[in-house]
């Protein structure tokens, strides 16, 4: 009888132990996942928490902690409507302002654009649709339905890595359908879809941080693409055409 018992007792003790095992490769796993931030309508409390948790704004270079942010409004009005290079806030050439050296490369050789008219200069008919978040300002790839963000050390041509990335949306209308892909080189770490926004206002927010990940690409995907003219999908239009706001990432590190 004893015997007996004593082998309970160490089989019990093993299930304990495996119990105890799983639940510190759970918590261990848990600091690893993303974190996905996720707002519509009044979006600014999710956008504060996720700024809190990248650091201080920077605005020079040299630095390996805190955030960085594009808000549109740098870009002088005498380029609205027109072809932004795709480094304009990442100048490396002789003399570049500090403010435009911020590390990111975005759209490759797509039409990627501001306007303060919701590119009413592009398509006409979806332009009442959109409204800018902070400034006056928003930014579209206006021919493209799928296009990249990269990542430089600020004011470098040095590629580099983000752990977190999020962009301010306006005139989401559908779910699951507007969306930023991250990656890790040629391994998507997943695909995130913006919410669509609710009645108080245009604006979503979408943002992912990845405590333990290097990402070295974001993708960044909608439906429709503003050069076709088209209306937009709550205005009769079969698309739901987007604009984008602030970018706001984490200071871009060397790989």
């Amino acid at each position: 009888m004893k015997e007996r018992i004593n082998i309970i007792m160490s089989v019990a003790t093993g299930l304990f132990l495996v119990a105890l095992i799983t639940g510190c490769k759970k918590e261990d796993n848990d600091k690893d996942e993303a974190r996905v931030f996720s707002a519509s309508g009044d979006i600014t409390s999710t956008l504060t928490t996720f700024r809190n948790l990248l650091g201080n704004l920077n605005s020079t270079t040299g630095v390996t902690t805190g955030r960085r942010e594009i808000n549109w409004d740098g870009v002088p009005d005498s380029l609205d409507g027109k072809k932004l290079r795709n480094d304009f806030f990442n100048r490396t050439d002789v003399n570049a302002p500090v403010s435009l050296q911020r590390g990111a490369i975005y759209a490759g050789d797509d039409n990627a654009m501001v306007s303060k008219s919701g590119f009413s200069e592009i398509d006409p008919n979806a332009s009442a649709e959109f409204a800018a978040f902070s400034g006056n300002k928003t930014f579209a790839v206006v021919n493209a339905t799928l296009w990249p963000v990269t990542f430089k050390v600020a004011g470098q041509t040095t590629d580099a890595t983000v752990n977190a990335f999020g962009a301010v949306f306006s005139d989401v209308d559908k779910t699951n359908s507007t969306f930023i892909e991250f990656f890790d080189g040629q391994t998507s770490l997943g695909r995130f879809y913006a919410p669509a926004h609710d009645n108080t206002s245009s604006f979503s927010f979408l943002a992912v941080y990845f405590p333990n990940t290097k990402v070295t690409q974001v993708q960044v995907g909608h439906e429709g693409m503003l050069i076709d003219g088209q209306k937009d999908i709550s205005n009769g239009g079969d698309k739901d055409l987007v604009v984008l706001d602030d970018f706001i990432y984490s200071e871009p590190l060397v790989k």
